[in-house]
């Protein structure tokens, strides 16, 4: 018997990972049959390997990698067709949840009918062992309306002594780890023009527009890895997401945006490759065809 939220987890080659979010989800109070596995990692063994880290019951589906949108379009398509839920996790192949995070999440939405989707504290921990906070939520910034997370590298005390609200409004949430209303999955679907990073933002974006708010639920906390954005991505998506929200005038802002993040890297690496990669994403932004 399902209950009132189903998991559509987004795996890819990350299989000493995956069998922890598996197990975090199954410890907060879903059922195996509740959570479904979308495996985009195109590799022959992938079905045999991940049968061996997950109970055996846990659905999976393969797709191919066309990603991370499109497998979660996939994901909720496929595990709708099952069951009738309420709330729809979306979540990646690296996250470990904090005690009674998912009921947190779940409580907010419970107590706020107008907001749409929720997300946790999001944290992450540094290559010398601290831990720190990655997202409270996103915003835009004011002039060239370029998507910047809330309290990026802030120290996680800081950000757990202010005393915030039980839900605190967003313009969007980080992708890693969001509840939404599950009839809105049904009804927005991911933009899969991005392939990966920033389709959350266009996502969100929309759901505001149509009425449906995000929320940040400060209670809630989850640990995720990141890099972080690849150059050529970080260019290209920029550009398409303000084509798609018809911000053209504000296109010229995006070379001295992604450039400040690529050129540290750059003289970190002694590369040119990240300016390179940021350029070419920036030309490939502006030829596509835009996909609504």
């Amino acid at each position: 018997m399902t209950g009132r939220t189903g998991a559509v987890v987004v795996h890819h080659r990350s299989y000493d990972t995956i069998g922890t979010v598996v197990s975090d989800l199954l410890s907060q109070g879903l059922e195996t049959a509740d959570i479904l596995i979308v495996d985009n990692s195109e590799e022959t063994s992938s079905g045999r390997r991940l049968r061996e880290i997950l109970p055996q019951d846990v659905p999976l589906l393969f797709v191919a990698n066309r990603g991370y949108g499109a497998a979660v379009n996939e994901g909720v398509r496929a595990i709708q067709t099952r069951a009738s839920y309420e709330f729809l996790l979306v979540a990646t192949h690296e996250v470990h949840l904090g005690a009674g995070s998912l009921v947190d999440l779940e409580a907010a939405l419970d107590a706020n009918p107008a907001i749409g989707a929720v997300g946790p504290t999001l944290l992450t921990t540094t290559n010398d062992g601290r831990d720190e906070v990655w997202s409270t939520g996103g915003k835009l910034t004011r002039w060239a309306r370029i998507p910047r997370h809330h309290d990026h590298r802030a120290e996680p005390d800081v950000v757990f002594s202010r005393h915030e609200p039980a839900v605190v409004r967003r313009v969007w949430l980080d992708g890693a780890f969001v509840l939404y209303r599950a009839r809105l999955l049904a009804d927005f679907r991911i933009n899969e023009s991005f392939f990966m990073y920033v389709e959350e933002v266009e996502l969100h974006l929309r759901l505001e527009r149509a009425g449906h708010a995000i929320g940040w639920v400060p209670a809630a906390r989850v640990h995720q890895s990141s890099a972080g954005t690849p150059m050529f991505y970080l260019g290209r998506n920029l550009v398409l997401l303000l084509r798609l929200n018809g911000q053209r005038l504000r296109i010229g802002l995006v070379p001295f945006v992604a450039l400040r993040t690529a050129l540290p890297q750059s003289v970190r690496r002694r590369s040119m490759r990240p300016v390179l990669d940021v350029v070419r994403g920036i030309s490939r932004g502006l030829r596509e065809r835009l996909v609504r």
